[in-house]
């Protein structure tokens, strides 16, 4: 967790400078003020989650501050720092809306518990209130979640690598191809996370219109624009205590992505039509099925996003690198089937099997459950025979798509240098193969889109950009 934040408030400089100093050494982020007309414009402009006030100030005194930090919106907790140690002043203050008091001059001790408690309190109801207003249409339920598969040696590394980043607060990048199982590996990272109580947060930035970005992320306030009736909250503040899952990252326009980059490096953001700073400690787990690299180099991902999103990186390899996960995962989807289905008794042919386990799935596990969901769905019998296996792509393997002698990769070397079709046309540049490439695909694929952006392992808004910008 991110450590807390405190405002402390005294009109007498050497005291606010041992307060200041005392609370720096036990970890807390602070700010300082001598004058109580300040106080409140900083706490109008920034987010705390605790004030230290001194009680006699001059000018408003600090019962006065305090009840005009109470009417501020979301206001952070109070403990009136105070010489008097009579009984009556302090239940005066807690009566007037103090969390709590503290005599002066208070211990280190003192002021970490007391101090402590009041941020705590505050963040719980904030995150609470947060996932109430969200939890309807954004996040994912809690509970346990386990890798469904780990046969192979690949996917029993990566569960050890998840087992051992969980802990952290370190931001973590999940690559793969599409359908692989990234959202799978990453409700098992937030679960078995100390942030596991509270649901996670998901986005898919592939699908979410670019108009909305801004105010879906960080929300707006009342006015903002045209139909802001309300103050809304944003996925980030939904994600305070949690993890905040971003699938296909790499679909995010740049402008936000320079928004997105000043919350990971310091944890403030601010809404829509908003002047207030605001401060959310969310874990930021992202995946994408792109070369981020790549985006890179040609302008559409920011470096600096990249290298602070990808803290960690965890690759999950496609389904045809990992023969010894195929066969579990077959009979794991058909027990789910079972059940949904009522139909204990299903099971594959030996046939059925074989066919299963000799295609290459360029959908990855998504493909895989899609296929046995059908074939378990349309089975008449007790045995699924092999003429009910139905592969989207056809009845060949992906290595079968791959042969030179399909019209998808028709390119034939004539030299170091020049390639040519076989239809004789000479790529003359790498961006020439690329155009040429994706109007082969989208043919073979029947001008259907999201089978087109599915063989070439990119988003179909990635598709689109780049058919429109060959035209």
């Amino acid at each position: 967790m991110l450590p807390y934040r405190v405002l402390a408030v005294d009109d007498e400089l050497l005291q606010l400078k041992i307060v200041s100093q005392r609370l720096l050494s036990l970890g807390f982020l602070v700010d300082t003020t001598q004058n109580s007309d300040e106080a409140v414009e900083i706490l109008r402009a920034k987010e705390f989650d605790v004030v230290l006030l001194d009680v006699q100030m001059p000018g408003a005194g600090g019962f006065e501050i305090l009840d005009l930090i109470r009417k501020l919106e979301d206001p952070p907790e109070v403990i009136m720092h105070t010489l008097d140690d009579s009984l009556e002043s302090g239940i005066a203050a807690m009566r007037a809306g103090a969390y709590d008091y503290v005599i002066k001059p208070a211990s280190p001790e003192a002021l970490e518990t007391t101090i402590t408690k009041a941020a705590e309190k505050r963040r719980l109801e904030r995150q609470n209130s947060n996932l109430r207003d969200f939890v309807k249409s954004k996040a994912e339920g809690t509970g346990s979640v386990t890798l469904p598969v780990q046969a192979s040696a690949a996917m029993r590394e990566i569960t050890r690598q998840a087992d051992s980043v969980a802990p952290l607060s370190s931001t973590i990048l999940i690559t793969g191809e599409s359908g692989t199982g990234k959202d799978v590996l990453a409700r098992y990272i937030h679960i078995t996370s100390s942030r596991g109580g509270s649901p996670m947060i998901s986005v898919n930035c592939g699908a979410m219109p670019e108009t909305l970005f801004e105010s879906e992320f960080f929300g707006y306030e009342k006015g903002a624009f045209t139909g802001a009736d309300a103050t809304k909250r944003g996925l980030l503040e939904a994600a305070d205590g949690s993890t905040l899952f971003l699938d296909e990252i790499g679909e995010m326009p740049l402008t936000l992505q320079v928004k997105l980059l000043r919350f990971l490096e310091s944890g403030w953001f601010r809404r829509v039509g908003g002047t207030r700073d605001l401060f959310a400690d969310a874990r930021i787990i992202s995946a994408t099925n792109r070369d981020l690299t790549e985006a890179v180099r040609d302008g559409t991902f920011r470096a600096d996003l990249y290298y602070r999103l990808n803290v960690i990186e965890l690759n999950v390899p496609p389904l045809r690198d990992r023969d010894d996960d195929l066969a579990a995962l077959i009979d794991y989807f058909l027990d789910i089937y079972r059940a949904q289905f009522q139909r204990p008794e299903l099971s594959f042919t030996d046939a059925a099997r074989q066919k299963l386990t000799a295609y290459q799935y360029p959908g990855n596990i998504r493909e895989l459950k899609n296929i046995v969901e059908r074939a378990a769905a349309l089975a008449t019998g007790n045995k699924i025979e092999d003429g009910q296996i139905v592969f989207p792509h056809g009845e060949a393997t992906r290595k079968d798509i791959l042969t030179p002698d399909n019209p998808v990769n028709d390119v034939i070397a004539a030299g170091p240098v020049d390639f040519y079709l076989s239809s004789g046309a000479k790529i003359t540049t790498l961006e020439d193969l690329e155009r040429r490439y994706i109007h082969t695909v989208l043919a073979f694929a029947k001008n259907n889109r999201e089978r087109a952006a599915n063989l070439l392992g990119i988003s179909e808004r990635t598709l689109y950009r780049r058919l429109r910008d060959s035209e």
